[in-house]
């Protein structure tokens, strides 16, 4: 398979001679780059890339700029690519469809972490990398909708070079990477199976015989100049981990003539699959498979995924999703008031997101079970620091499962400190930020805005609690019309305190968690998530969370038909999720993109 031309993709850059003068370290010193990695990645800087990265929210500073405006030739499916007549009925003209093309999704870190291990070994130096940009709730999203800019370009070099040092450092374990100690000059035939090697591992395909052979020469002219056969080498390895075909998921599909979708090719399956279900490149059989032609098929996907769905990486990976889902990573960033909540410290924040961990992995995705416990389930982890929080007796060491009784109040993932935390205020806990939570990332809908010159800011008034205060607030028709739709599911956490600690009364003033939710009546935080169970919006959300996140697209709208197919195949399945990713695999929701009707200039 032929590599994707980033520079078609990417278009003139008639600036690009200055900028690649900007590029740090490896660039000034090693010129023979040019024809490589880091060209890329200073054209990559300047522009958006020509998919579908777009409807992004704000990048952090330092991981990717804002994409720029979709290109001709842009696809719904992600990258250039021709157009082509679709199927018509009744005589009409045939619709015109995008032919597909590549879609790029830059690395997240923890992909970024695993390629790296899986390449070099275990690294023990601390690796400062862009940080990840969430989309939508998630970092897979975030992955697919930026590009890596200027800012990140040092830190990504910064990076491999931290990470090759480590590994040239010991003659030991540089020579059983490379795979022998050659020549000064790296004559031997072993540098360029190693060439190949490496790079097949680094880009996740085979290189072309011109890669292999600018790799080498990169090498060669590194050594010769450093008087080192270790240098050209280290410079060969960190030239690798700082391509855009290391950096970026490179996914190519194009039009089935049979489906009218966009299908993915086999070496982009082995991609897909492997980052999806594990968290990590595709290894040797993977790559082997869709050499083969296996990953064509559904059937082919089916046995070629079957190892990695018994993976321990693929609970570690899912668990990855339904944490996002709920947010508690928060948990690691908010501020709370030390005088209120002095027991809040980063040993605490840290207990709480771990705790949450545990009960995704062995309660939400322990085999066979039922994953709607996600939100309903009464068993939980404590530690020594979490424990106080839930009211429990803390466990002689380290964490241990709990069976949570009525009298916490609390159930499911709504119940767990971190979520509790993550979505409050730094001196109270707030109904509508909550609700708000609950409403858009659990039931999928987005409320409108608040009109001009609305007060954010409500007087707090010791005499009423938050509720009172909200529904006086609801009695103008004009905030009635927001807040009626995620107030309500707010109020079943009332409960709860900023830090997600149970309390009985507000003050002095007695607590109502009561509300409904689609006609159900709740009361309190166990209740609500029971409601949330039987919720079929909340099922169909779930879906629509999840085909984004795996496809890493904001928006699943040009797919709905896939999604409904989804909510049926996870109830067909027990809402086992193992069983239900088995089937997700293989369906076209991901193995091919939906054909957008081409516009004009595409």
């Amino acid at each position: 398979m032929s590599p994707v031309d980033l520079k078609t993709i990417l278009g003139p850059r008639p600036h690009l001679l200055t900028e690649m003068k900007e590029v740090p370290g490896v660039f000034r010193r090693h010129h023979a780059f040019p024809v490589l990695g880091l060209i890329a990645l200073s054209s990559l800087a300047c522009t958006g890339m020509a998919s579908d990265k777009t409807n992004m929210s704000a990048a952090p500073s330092g991981q990717a700029g804002q994409p720029g405006q979709p290109q001709p030739g842009q696809t719904a499916g992600g990258g250039a690519g021709s157009t082509v007549a679709g199927g018509g009925a009744s005589g009409a003209p045939d619709p015109v469809l995008v032919n597909g093309g590549p879609k790029l999704r830059v690395l997240t870190q923890a992909e970024y972490t695993n390629s790296i291990t899986d390449l070099l070994g275990p690294i023990s130096t601390p690796l400062d990398l862009p940080p990840d940009t969430f989309t939508n709730g998630f970092s897979a999203i975030g992955g697919g909708v930026v590009t890596i800019n200027a800012s990140a370009v040092p830190m990504y070099e910064t990076a491999s070079r931290a990470a090759a040092t480590e590994v040239f450092a010991s003659a030991t374990r540089w020579q059983k990477f490379v795979g022998c100690q050659p020549k000064a000059d790296l004559s031997d035939a072993c540098v360029t199976t190693f060439v190949q090697t490496a790079g097949k591992h680094a880009f996740r395909r085979d290189l072309t015989a011109d890669e292999v052979q600018q790799w080498l020469q990169v090498g060669k002219d590194i050594a010769q100049a450093a008087t080192s056969a270790t240098q050209g080498l280290m410079a060969i390895t960190t030239g690798l981990l700082q391509s855009p075909y290391f950096l970026y998921r490179i996914e190519t599909n194009k039009l089935d003539a049979t489906s009218k979708r966009l299908k993915y090719d086999g070496a982009s399956m082995a991609t897909r699959l492997s980052f999806l279900l594990t968290g990590h490149p595709p290894n040797d059989a993977l790559l082997a498979a869709a050499a083969a032609g296996q990953l064509d098929t559904a059937d082919g996907v089916k046995t070629a995924a079957a190892p990695l769905l018994t993976d321990p990486g693929a609970v570690t990976r899912m668990a990855t999703f339904f944490s996002e889902l709920s947010g508690a990573q928060l948990v690691s960033v908010v501020v709370k008031d030390p005088t209120l909540f002095p027991s809040f410290t980063p040993a605490l924040a840290s207990s709480m997101f771990q705790a949450t961990q545990l009960f995704i992995k062995n309660v939400v995705l322990a085999p066979g079970t039922d994953m709607r416990t996600f939100f309903d389930s009464d068993q939980t982890f404590v530690d020594a620091n979490l424990a106080p929080v839930y009211g429990v007796t803390a466990p002689a060491s380290g964490f241990a499962q709990i069976k949570l009784g009525p009298e916490t109040g609390r159930a499911g993932i709504l119940g767990q400190a971190a979520v509790l935390a993550g979505h409050s205020q730094v001196d109270h806990n707030s109904p509508t930020r909550r609700g708000v939570f609950m409403l858009e990332t659990l039931l999928c809908t987005t409320p409108p805005n608040p009109p001009p010159g609305t007060p954010q800011i409500l007087t707090p008034n010791p005499a009423l609690t938050s509720r009172q205060i909200l529904e006086q607030h609801r009695a103008s028709p004009t905030c009635a019309a927001c807040h009626q739709l995620f107030d309500p599911l707010g109020f079943g956490l009332e409960h709860f305190d900023s830090i997600g600690q149970y309390r009985a009364m507000e003050g002095t003033l007695p607590i109502d968690s009561t509300g409904t939710l689609d006609g159900v009546a709740f009361d309190g935080a166990a209740q609500l998530g029971a409601a949330f169970r039987q919720n079929s919006r909340a099922m169909a959300c779930m879906m629509n969370s999840f085909y984004r996140n795996a496809n890493g697209v904001p928006d699943a709208t040009a797919d709905s038909a896939q999604i409904d197919a989804l909510t049926q195949a996870l109830t067909s399945k027990g809402y086992v999720w193992s069983d239900f990713i088995a089937q997700f695999i293989v369906s076209d929701a991901f193995r091919s993109a939906p054909a957008a009707v081409a516009t004009a200039g595409n």
